[in-house]
């Protein structure tokens, strides 16, 4: 039983610097560098050069491939409903922005309705219109379509891939996730130097994804993934979300911007919906608010401070913000955690930056009048234990499928976004379930297990970790893939530990 882990590369992300928006390609080939600011000088470096970072140029055979699979047509139509649904978002933004929510279900910064179509948007957008991006879906993403651009030539060579790409981008089962996750395992089983079959289905139930072969040896290879977040994880935001909207119309009534810290000691659905709106209500009717103050008992501790709208007021004199992004949370939050959960409402003036008709999700707040945000979370023993969701639905689905006749192995992915406290839970779990298991008369020859987390950053950048925990059944793992990472890129970061460890780490030393 042994774990690897390959972590955090770093990729820099679109800012706005300040001027006026409208026409950014006219004014780089019109500025003058020697009367720039330095940090504007190196946004143009980066803009001027962004076509030919590697990662870019491997998004782009991944999205060149797909679309030329997809077809033009198809391709056009998908596209404008995904553009439709955030034009109409971006109308209620700026015509009644009283009434918006962004934290609803309507205006959540993803396209629900054809998840595939939403993730080709972002990657077309992608150095093209580089106003255009959601960072918390771009950065969770991006290194699969990377490592599977990397690898297109590879890829169209195996058999089976036509059926795989019919799947991932006709067929209506909007799960891309599970299918991105197969190409990258894939992948690696070709990097390891196995000849690779993708396994079509035949309709009399459910087969193993892959077919490898290499020398006298051969293996079936079954690929499970776990959905993004757990239905208690959503239940949760949810919940919180009700608590959040009792609290708002007090923070607007305050006279200035104000920033929460907020723990939940019992499970957010267990506490009274009025129960944050409360403690701030007695905080600001006492005056405490300004000073930077706490209430706590045994269901809650919530903190309460003045926003520091001096260093807002100086970021905004030479950056715009995308609005929403975690770089507006980092600006509200001066001890910004890129784990952390966080809400918002603000009184800002907003500014559409290139706007054309294909680009949407391109909005940027160029000036913050007030700012009501929320940091919170559950450290509730039921919640991580309920967060920290195992795989071993996954596991049996996955050992079900195997023949009876031959041996599989199987790789389990999913991702970490609660943080190192829920990941240790998690962790145990699957090391305790992977030791007792009964695989009855399947012969399973290792497990991998893969989990992958992006980072969003308050200078606008973000990193991605993966960690592959790997366990033999009746096959040593190194035998079968020496190289087991994923996402394995030039300039990978790589340690004998996991990367939630080293997010505890740097989370104690703060």
């Amino acid at each position: 039983m042994e774990f690897k882990n390959g972590a955090y590369w770093k990729k820099i992300k679109m800012k706005a610097f300040k001027q006026s928006m409208r026409d950014l390609s006219a004014r780089l080939q019109n500025s003058e560098g020697s009367e720039m600011l330095p940090e504007h000088k190196e946004f143009y470096e980066w803009f001027n050069n962004r076509h030919d970072d590697p990662f870019t140029v491997d998004i782009k055979k991944a999205l060149h491939w797909f679309l030329e699979y997809m077809g033009r047509d198809n391709w056009l139509d998908r596209r404008k409903k995904v553009i439709e649904y955030f034009s109409k978002m971006a109308k209620s933004l700026y015509e009644e922005p009283e009434r918006y929510d962004i934290e609803s279900d309507e205006g959540r910064m993803a396209f629900y309705e054809d998840w595939v179509a939403w993730y080709l948007y972002l990657a077309e957008s992608l150095a093209d219109r580089p106003a255009v991006d959601e960072p918390s879906q771009s950065s969770r993403i991006w290194p699969f379509f990377a490592t599977i651009g990397k690898y297109n030539v590879e890829l169209k060579k195996v058999k089976g891939i036509d059926a795989k790409l019919h799947d991932l981008l006709k067929k209506k089962i909007n799960q891309p996730d599970s299918i991105l996750f197969e190409l990258v395992v894939a992948v690696c089983y070709l990097r390891n130097g196995w000849t690779v079959e993708f396994i079509p289905e035949t309709g009399k139930g459910k087969t193993p994804d892959l077919f490898v072969t290499r020398g006298d040896q051969n293996y079936f290879v079954e690929c499970k993934r776990l959905a993004k977040v757990t239905e208690y994880s959503e239940e949760e935001r949810s919940q919180w979300l009700k608590r959040w909207r009792e609290v708002l119309p007090l923070l607007i009534q305050y006279p200035y911007s104000v920033f929460l810290d907020i723990e939940f000691k019992i499970e957010v659905a267990k506490t009274d919906v009025g129960l944050v709106a409360k403690a701030f209500h007695d905080m600001a009717s006492s005056g405490a608010v300004k000073h930077g103050f706490c209430v706590e008992n045994e269901h809650i501790k919530v903190c309460a401070k003045h926003m520091d709208m001096q260093r807002i007021r100086d970021h905004f004199d030479k950056w715009m913000v995308k609005y929403p992004s975690p770089q507006l949370h980092a600006l509200f939050d001066d001890n910004y955690d890129p784990q952390g959960s966080y809400t918002n409402a603000c009184i800002a003036k907003l500014v559409e930056i290139s706007p054309d008709n294909e680009s949407v999700i391109n909005i940027f707040a160029d000036k913050i009048d007030k700012a009501y945000c929320a940091k919170w979370e559950c450290t509730a023993i039921e919640s991580i234990d309920k967060k920290a969701k195992d795989v071993k639905n996954l596991l049996v689905k996955a050992v079900k499928q195997a023949p009876k006749n031959s041996s599989t192995i199987i790789h389990i992915g999913y991702e970490t976004l609660h943080g190192p406290h829920v990941e240790y839970v998690r962790d145990a779990k699957i090391v305790e379930l992977l030791s007792n298991f009964e695989f009855g008369e399947k012969d399973i020859a290792s497990i991998f297990c893969h989990s992958f987390q992006p980072r969003l950053f308050a200078n606008n950048e973000w990193d991605f970790a993966e960690t592959t925990r790997y366990f033999g059944i009746n096959k040593d793992p190194n035998e079968l893939l020496n190289e087991n990472l994923l996402m394995d890129r030039d300039g990978t970061l790589k340690a004998n530990e996991t990367h939630w460890s080293q997010d505890m780490a740097e989370y104690l030393s703060r």
